[in-house]
C-alpha cells in the first residue's frame, strides 16, 4: 500500500531530452488520421475544433487504447490530449516486427491536457494508451497527432516539472485566487502550482484560469478526497505523514525561491515541510528523484507575496552547501598552515625544482610539493560520532601528469595481486589510492561494468547484472586532466575509448556529484556506513579524495553511507565526484606508507590484496620498507 501510495504521488517526469531538439522553427504538420477506440471511429472534426463540449466520451474504465495507422510518407512525432481528467500516465506504443507493441514515448501524471513526443519518427501501427489510477469517465475533447515542428501557438504546451520561483501550495485548487498569481508571473516570476485533493468537475476551466495567468509548470495534485473542515479535521482523515510526502516532494521538485501557502492545512505544515526537503532521511525516494532543497522565503497569501517576489534574491546552492558543512563542522583536524612549505614556493604552488615532503601523522598532516604535483592530506575526527576520514587536496599539471592506474607487474588478474603499500612502494608512487577493484567480481561470475584502461576498453556494461551495489556508475579520467561520471546504462567503455582522450575508466558508483549537483540515492545498500573511497574534481587538473575509515571494532569508527559521503564530497567545491570500491579494499598510501586503518572484517590494518591502483607523481624519496 505504501508503495502504491509512492507511485500515486511520483511526479510528472520530464519529456524526453530529444524533444527540445524537435522544436524547428517550421511548424508542424498535423496529420490526417483515423483513431479507433475498438471498432468505433472517433470523430475526427470533433477532436480537432479547439471546443470542450465536443469530442469523444466513452464508457468509464480503468484505460483507454486508441489505435491507428501512420504512413511512411509523413511520420508521427507528437500527440497532443486535452480531457476533463486527470491520467496516471499516456504513451504511444508502436508494433514490432514480432507483432508487439512497444512504448516509444511516454508521460507520467501529465495534468488534463499535455503531448507525448517522441524522440524517433513513427510510422506503422500504433497505439495511444491513457490509464488512469481507478475507473474514469473519460471525457477527450482534443486529440490531435503531429509530424515534426512546432505545435500551433493555440494549443497549451505545458512544461513538465522543473525549477520555479515561486511554489504555491494548496488544500485544493479553487484555494487559488489566479488574479493574484497573474500578477507574480508579471513580475517575471515563474510560479508552480501544487494541490492536495484533485479537482472534481470542470478541471479543464481551473486549469485554463492557471495558464491565462501566466503559469507553465503543469499544475499537480495529491490524491487526497476534497473535504469540509479544519486542519486538524483534514490532517485525521488524510493522516499527516503522506501529506507531508507529497508537499515535501513538490518542495524537491520545483526547488523554489520562495514558497507560498493559501489554505489552512499546507500553512500549518510549512515549517515542517521546509525542513523536511532538506533531510534526505524523510522521503529518501523523492530526495533520490529530485534531490535536497532549502527554500530561502516562505509566507502566507495574505501576506505581501508580491514584495516577496519583487525581492527574490538569485538562485544559488549556499544554504545547502551550508547545510553539509553543517553535518561535519564538528570535527577536529590540525590546521594546514602548520605545514613548513618552502618560502620558493611558486604563485600556482608548485615547486621551481625539486621536491619537499612533510610527514606528521601525529597532527594529521601530509604534503608533498614538485615542479609538477602537489599533495595536501588533513586528517578530520568527529570522536563523538565516531567518524574518521581524510581530506586528499590532489593538483597535478596534466600536459606532464596523469592521475592514472599504476599495475603490478602487468598482472593479467589471475592470483597476481600485492599489498598495496608494496606495490605502490615498487612503483615510487607519491599517492596512491584503491580503483574499482573489478576482477572481484570477475571471479564471481558478475558482471565488471565499464572497465577502460591505457586507452583500451576491456569491458563493456551489458545490463544483466541487477544489484543495487555497486550499481557500476562509470568514472572516465581525460586527458586534459578532466574527470566524468556516468549513469551505468548511460555509455559504454568501447563508446569512451573511441574519443582517444580517455586513459582509464572505473565502474563502481554510485557518483556523488554530477554537474555540480548533490545525488542522493535510497534503498538500503546506500544506508549502511562503510569504510569509503570517493574522488571528486574541483577543476582541471585539481581534485579532491575523501577517504573514510569504519568497520572498526568496540565502539570505533563506522564509516559513512553513501549519502553522507556525498554530502562531505559536495562540501569539498567538486562538481562531479564518483564513489570507488571501500570495505577492505580502500587504501590511502603516500610515499609508500598507508595512512588509514581498515576495520575488523580483515583484522585491523591489513587490507586486501590490489592489482593495481590509482594515483599522481613518482619519487625516489617514497619510503622502501616493504621492499626490505
Amino acid at each position: 500500500m505504501k508503495r502504491l501510495l509512492c507511485l500515486l504521488l511520483t511526479l510528472m517526469l520530464l519529456p524526453l531530452p530529444a524533444s527540445a531538439a524537435l522544436e524547428d522553427n517550421a511548424a508542424a504538420a498535423e496529420l490526417d488520421v483515423i483513431l479507433l477506440d475498438n471498432r468505433t471511429e472517433l470523430d475526427q472534426t470533433a477532436l480537432r475544433d479547439g471546443s470542450d463540449s465536443t469530442g469523444y466520451d466513452p464508457r468509464s474504465a480503468n484505460s483507454f487504447v486508441f489505435a491507428a495507422e501512420i504512413s511512411q510518407e509523413r511520420p508521427l512525432h507528437r500527440v497532443f490530449l486535452r480531457m476533463n481528467a486527470l491520467p496516471a500516465s499516456a504513451e504511444i506504443q508502436v508494433k514490432n516486427d514480432k507483432g508487439k507493441y512497444v512504448a516509444m514515448a511516454s508521460v507520467q501524471n501529465p495534468g488534463p491536457e499535455f503531448s507525448i513526443t517522441s524522440s524517433e519518427p513513427i510510422t506503422g501501427s500504433i497505439r495511444l494508451v491513457i490509464r488512469f489510477e481507478k475507473s474514469t469517465r473519460l471525457q477527450l475533447t482534443e486529440c490531435r497527432l503531429f509530424g515534426r515542428g512546432r505545435l500551433p501557438a493555440s494549443l497549451h504546451q505545458w512544461r513538465g516539472s522543473q525549477m520555479a520561483d515561486v511554489l504555491l501550495l494548496a488544500d485544493s485548487l479553487t484555494d487559488v485566487d489566479a488574479s493574484q498569481v497573474k500578477a507574480w508571473c508579471e513580475n517575471g516570476a515563474t510560479v508552480a502550482v501544487a494541490a492536495l485533493t484533485r479537482p472534481a468537475g470542470d478541471i479543464l476551466s481551473l486549469t485554463d484560469a492557471l495558464w491565462d495567468a501566466g503559469v507553465r509548470c503543469v499544475p499537480l495534485y495529491g490524491t487526497f478526497r476534497a473535504m469540509e473542515g479544519t486542519a486538524q479535521q483534514k490532517l485525521k482523515a488524510w493522516y499527516e505523514k503522506p501529506v507531508l510526502k507529497a508537499l515535501t516532494g513538490w518542495v524537491r521538485t520545483f526547488q523554489p525561491r520562495l514558497l507560498v501557502s493559501c489554505s489552512e492545512v499546507t500553512q500549518q505544515l510549512l515549517p515542517t515541510v521546509k525542513a523536511n526537503a532538506a533531510d534526505y532521511a524523510f522521503d529518501t525516494e523523492s530526495a533520490a528523484d529530485w534531490g535536497l532543497w532549502i527554500t530561502p522565503e516562505s509566507c502566507h497569501i495574505t501576506d505581501d507575496v508580491q514584495k516577496h517576489v519583487s525581492a527574490l534574491a538569485p538562485r544559488d546552492n549556499e544554504a545547502l552547501l551550508a547545510l553539509c558543512q553543517a553535518e561535519f563542522a564538528s570535527a577536529v583536524h590540525a590546521d594546514p598552515a602548520a605545514i613548513p612549505y618552502p618560502a620558493d614556493r611558486l604563485k600556482d604552488g608548485y615547486l621551481p625544482e625539486g621536491e619537499f615532503v612533510y610527514e606528521n601523522p601525529e597532527e594529521g598532516l601530509w604534503a608533498y610539493l614538485s615542479p609538477t604535483v602537489q599533495v595536501e592530506i588533513v586528517r578530520h575526527e568527529q570522536p563523538e560520532i565516531p567518524r574518521l576520514w581524510f581530506e586528499t587536496d590532489v593538483k597535478f599539471k596534466p600536459e606532464q601528469e596523469k592521475f592514472q592506474q599504476v599495475v603490478y607487474a602487468n598482472a593479467s588478474f589471475e592470483g597476481q595481486q600485492i599489498y598495496p603499500e608494496t606495490l605502490a612502494q615498487t612503483s615510487g608512487m607519491v599517492l596512491a589510492v584503491n580503483g574499482d577493484y573489478y576482477p572481484y567480481r570477475l571471479d564471481r561470475g558478475k558482471a565488471a561494468g565499464n572497465i577502460l584502461r591505457n586507452y583500451t576498453a576491456l569491458y563493456d556494461f551489458n545490463g544483466e547484472d541487477k544489484r543495487n551495489f555497486p550499481n557500476l556508475d562509470t568514472m572516465a579520467l581525460l586527458d586534459d586532466g578532466t574527470l566524468e561520471v556516468y549513469a551505468r546504462d548511460e555509455i559504454t567503455a568501447t563508446q569512451l575509448a573511441e574519443r582517444g582522450d580517455v586513459h582509464d575508466a572505473l565502474s563502481f558508483g554510485p557518483y556523488l556529484v554530477r554537474d555540480g549537483k548533490l545525488r542522493i540515492y535510497a534503498g538500503q545498500s546506500w544506508e549502511t556506513p562503510e569504510p569509503r573511497c570517493a574522488v571528486g574534481m574541483v577543476a582541471p587538473g585539481h581534485f579532491r579524495i575523501l577517504t573514510v575509515e569504519g568497520r572498526m571494532p568496540k565502539g570505533g569508527h563506522r564509516g559513512l553511507n553513501v549519502n553522507d559521503l556525498a554530502m562531505l564530497m559536495y562540501t569539498q567545491g567538486v562538481s562531479e565526484a564518483f564513489n570507488l570500491d571501500g570495505g577492505s579494499t580502500m587504501v590511502l598510501i603516500f610515499m609508500g606508507r598507508r595512512l588509514n586503518q581498515v576495520g575488523k572484517d580483515t583484522s585491523i590494518g591489513k587490507p586486501r590484496n590490489q592489482h593495481e591502483l590509482f594515483g599522481v607523481g613518482t619519487s625516489t624519496q617514497v619510503h622502501t620498507d616493504m621492499l626490505k
